[in-house]
């Protein structure tokens, strides 16, 4: 916490500020009071100087954000087994003001980019509708005052969503991501309600009303353990019923024994030959356009905090939806709150720099193309951000080794 007399009193009022503002966890009620002592002025100008302060020292310092996720709701209609979210408290909705703030900080943070994107995430957002369809609405009104183009993403369950909705969506350009991982069969394993029942078919029915508006659909795949062998099946199946984009990711926070790994890893290999093969304009994966770009190596870090950031329903915000998840009352790596801006400019240095990151991975000998990766999946597995996780290392290595040997295209 940010004391005036820790300071030197030769000290200017810029190096004072900015000092607090590099400290290990920065209040801005402190740096608002010294502020009102400091320049004479009521505490409504001292939030607005700290807020301009703050801006101007993330301008220099870090790229411009362009990326937001909005978290709506903490609250679910499903009852996922493998939610990353499961442990969050409560059942607390964004309020309206919170989010308008959120959107102000977005396009000031943006700078002189011209485009800006916003997620409307949760829980499931479709839970908290009415608010994602203010905000929108604001945004657009926003992008429009200062000659700024903003796209909106989605990532939802479907099931609450009816033709009325996905309506609405198509014409404010809300691409919404389905989560679906896999066939009925498979998705219906984990993939629960409150009462345990399977979801597919309600899934499929969001899924078929967004089809009559959008067209492209895509989906995000979490795929467990005892379907991994499933995934091939799973993948072609889902687009045969109209899927044309998919994004599939191992579910983590979980041991995955060797074997279900490599049975992953074959599953990954036989998809990457298929999809080479023959290629279709209605079907993208974007592993697999990566790796034949030459990026199936993976740089350090991802875009949490860099140029993306997520804002939870109370307004404090977090490098992203996985790291708030993790403890949404305390969180991890905060970097500051919709009132007073990017605040925590420690935590932000941490993250785009990669410092930390890269000495652990030297310390653990880490010399292959493997280079830190999800912030969040590092925590579960170590407890620190900062700590690469083994298992994600040998997830990689085995999906590039499948791909690479599949002979499809090289």
């Amino acid at each position: 916490m940010f004391v005036e007399r820790d300071f030197s009193q030769t000290k200017n009022f810029h190096d004072r500020i900015t000092e607090a503002l590099l400290s290990e966890n920065p209040d801005p009620r402190d740096l608002i009071a010294l502020i009102v002592q400091d320049r004479r002025v009521d505490e409504r100008h001292a939030e607005q100087i700290l807020r301009e302060f703050v801006r101007e020292i993330n301008a220099s310092l870090f790229p411009p954000v362009t990326k937001m996720e909005l978290i709506h709701t903490e609250g679910c209609n499903l009852a996922c087994q493998y939610c990353f979210e499961k442990d969050m408290l409560g059942y607390r909705r964004m309020p309206y003001e919170v989010g308008r703030q959120a959107i102000d900080l977005l396009f000031d943070y943006a700078g002189t980019s011209r485009q800006v994107n916003i997620t409307h995430f949760g829980g499931e957002p479709m839970v908290n509708f009415d608010a994602v369809r203010a905000i929108t609405e604001y945004a657009e009104e926003k992008a429009a005052a200062e000659g700024k183009n903003v796209t909106f993403s989605m990532t939802s369950n479907g099931t609450l969503i009816d033709v009325e909705k996905a309506k609405y969506m198509a014409a404010h350009r809300i691409m919404v991501l389905l989560s679906l991982d896999g066939l009925k069969t498979s998705h219906d394993k984990y993939r629960v309600d409150k009462r345990g029942r399977g979801t597919f078919d309600q899934a499929m029915q969001g899924f078929d009303a967004l089809k009559r508006t959008q067209g492209w659909i895509g989906v995000k795949m979490t795929i467990m353990p005892d379907n991994a062998k499933h995934l091939y099946r799973d993948v072609l199946g889902l687009y045969a019923l109209g899927v044309n984009q998919f994004v599939v990711g191992y579910a983590t926070g979980i041991a995955w024994p060797e074997a279900e790994m490599n049975i992953y890893a074959e599953q990954w290999g036989r998809l990457y030959q298929w999809y080479r093969e023959k290629p279709r304009d209605d079907l993208r994966i974007t592993d697999f356009e990566d790796f034949d770009q030459g990026e199936s190596q993976p740089t350090f870090m991802c875009q949490a905090g860099n140029d993306s950031i997520t804002v939870a329903v109370n307004g404090e915000i977090s490098p992203c939806s996985k790291v708030l998840a993790i403890d949404n009352r305390h969180l991890l790596m905060k970097l500051g709150d919709v009132r007073s801006g990017l605040t925590h400019v420690r935590n932000r240095i941490d993250l785009t720099t990669g410092a930390k990151l890269i000495a652990e991975c030297n310390a653990a000998g880490i010399t292959d193309a493997y280079q830190g990766g999800c912030w969040a999946t590092n925590f579960s597995d170590n407890h620190d951000v900062f700590v690469p996780s083994g298992q994600d290392q040998r997830f990689k290595i085995l999906q590039r080794g499948a791909c690479a040997g599949c002979g499809a295209c090289r």
